[in-house]
């Protein structure tokens, strides 16, 4: 065996946190929240699909408002007198050409954010699954102490004054 294929067996090799967490995150990316239930934290699966769920609803609300919109700005702009928009203001009075129009960009606006709101909690929910995942494994013992000292030059009778602090965490 040549010395490419010696270290390429030694990088496929993984150990059993890593797989562990390979599948983990792999599965939160393909329904999300059960990474979380892998990780055993059942708490948050029922937040990850009511912000995902959250996020559904707003771009479909967002979404039939702007086409309602939308509609009613094209009737009021074609040069057919057939066709005249029926919506109205809190007040009762019929929207302005300027007023559909800006109202239609709102609400594409806030469509879009909703879109950008489903992809970030889709993310969010694989990175916690991923992270929970790692520190399951993570090493934590009971000895987290640190020691101050003040730095050593090894000179034992010196005139020369110091100052300084040296932290070493075991």
């Amino acid at each position: 065996m040549s010395q490419e294929e010696v270290e390429t067996d030694e990088k496929k090799e993984l150990t059993e946190s890593q797989i562990r967490v390979r599948k983990t995150t792999c599965w939160a990316a393909i329904i999300p929240g059960s990474g979380q239930i892998i990780n055993r934290k059942y708490w948050k699966a029922p937040i990850v699909h009511i912000a995902l769920g959250a996020s559904v609803y707003m771009i479909k609300s967002n979404t039939d408002n702007m086409k309602e919109f939308q509609q009613a700005w094209n009737y009021e702009t074609d040069d057919d007198e057939n066709t005249v928009s029926d919506l109205t203001d809190d007040n009762g009075l019929f929207y302005t050409i300027e007023d559909l129009k800006n109202v239609t960009y709102l609400f594409r606006r806030y469509r879009d954010l909703s879109y950008l709101s489903f992809v970030g909690f889709y993310l969010l929910q694989i990175i916690d699954a991923n992270v929970d995942a790692h520190l399951r494994f993570f090493d934590s013992n009971d000895d987290l102490s640190f020691s101050v000292s003040p730095p050593y030059t090894g000179i034992v009778n010196s005139d020369v004054w110091q100052v300084g602090l040296k932290l070493r965490i075991k």
